[in-house]
């Protein structure tokens, strides 16, 4: 069976194309386009009409290359989807222009199906800790020997915390600024009670695409292709260094790093603050980056 999924979130929409035979996947296409349905979300709690348009556009250009496959075809809603005042007005907008519904997932859902994407293919043992950091949201799932035992999704991703602290494309950013981001991050995952997650945890798995870019500007990449980077490891000192290098630069100038889409840099600062604060909260010193998250999860799902 080939099977796509495309993930619409805040930041960016997805497509993952699959053949899909006993529990194995075999990738077919996978795309991303980073359109920033949630933008300006913060200050209005609406999707603006110039968003969901580019937005729509992008998930029926998606749509058109999936039947191209022959693909069954199912289109996810995040963060942006379950918040925003005017959500409906979106949904209706991609059934007109592809016939398909939009399933807007809950954050319990989403984390649910992320934890089994990130999972598949690292034969966890013992305790094990996934989070995925969205650009409206990071999911965080607690699990033992590759099973599900708790989630909690905290409203808080790169979107909306750069929109926050790091305004300005023509600015750098004081050490000051990215402390106090820190911190709110910190103080965002202690209301909802992350630390808890560390206890026994010795497996810890970072998904989402600022984990990935990080990665890449980690390991240098002349040519950014994100399966090469599955299974890479960021330490606590990798973030770290990254931030004060985001932060040192303007918009402009942050493009040109080696390794990091020219589409990341507005928020890449922002996702860099969560990972370091995950890992804070988590008690953890590293995680290893998975490119499969909720796209792989729905894929290997009845859904």
């Amino acid at each position: 069976m080939v099977r796509a999924v495309i993930d619409i979130g805040s930041n960016s929409i997805k497509m993952r194309v699959a053949r899909v035979e006993g529990g194995k996947v075999s990738v077919l296409r996978d795309e991303t386009e980073v359109v920033r349905l949630g933008r300006g979300m913060s200050g209005t709690g609406l999707l603006s009409d110039e968003s969901m348009r580019l937005s729509c556009e992008t998930v029926a250009r998606m749509v058109r290359k999936a039947e191209h496959y022959g693909a069954e075809i199912f289109i996810a809603g995040t963060m942006a989807l379950r918040t925003a005042g005017n959500a409906g007005d979106f949904v209706r907008m991609v059934r007109e222009a592809t016939g398909l519904d939009v399933h807007v997932f809950t954050g319990e859902e989403e984390a649910r199906y992320s934890w089994r994407g990130a999972s598949d293919g690292f034969g966890l043992d013992g305790d094990s800790v996934m989070f995925d950091t969205g650009g409206g949201s990071t999911e965080f799932v607690a699990g033992h020997d590759g099973e599900m035992r708790r989630a909690v999704s905290v409203p808080i991703g790169a979107v909306n915390l750069s929109e926050r602290f790091f305004c300005g494309h023509y600015t750098t950013f004081s050490k000051k600024v990215c402390d106090e981001a820190v911190s709110y991050v910190l103080d965002v995952l202690s209301g909802n009670g992350i630390e808890t997650f560390r206890a026994g945890s010795s497996n810890v798995i970072a998904v989402g695409g600022g984990v990935v870019a990080m990665s890449g500007v980690k390991n240098a990449c002349e040519e950014f292709i994100p399966s090469r980077l599955h299974g890479s490891v960021l330490t606590q000192k990798d973030v770290v260094r990254q931030i004060r290098l985001y932060s040192s630069l303007t918009l402009k100038e942050r493009e040109n790093i080696i390794g990091l889409p020219a589409s990341r840099a507005d928020v890449i600062l922002g996702s860099a603050c969560i990972v370091y604060a995950a890992l804070k909260a988590l008690g953890a010193p590293s995680c290893t980056v998975s490119i499969n998250g909720l796209r792989h999860g729905l894929l290997l799902s009845d859904i």
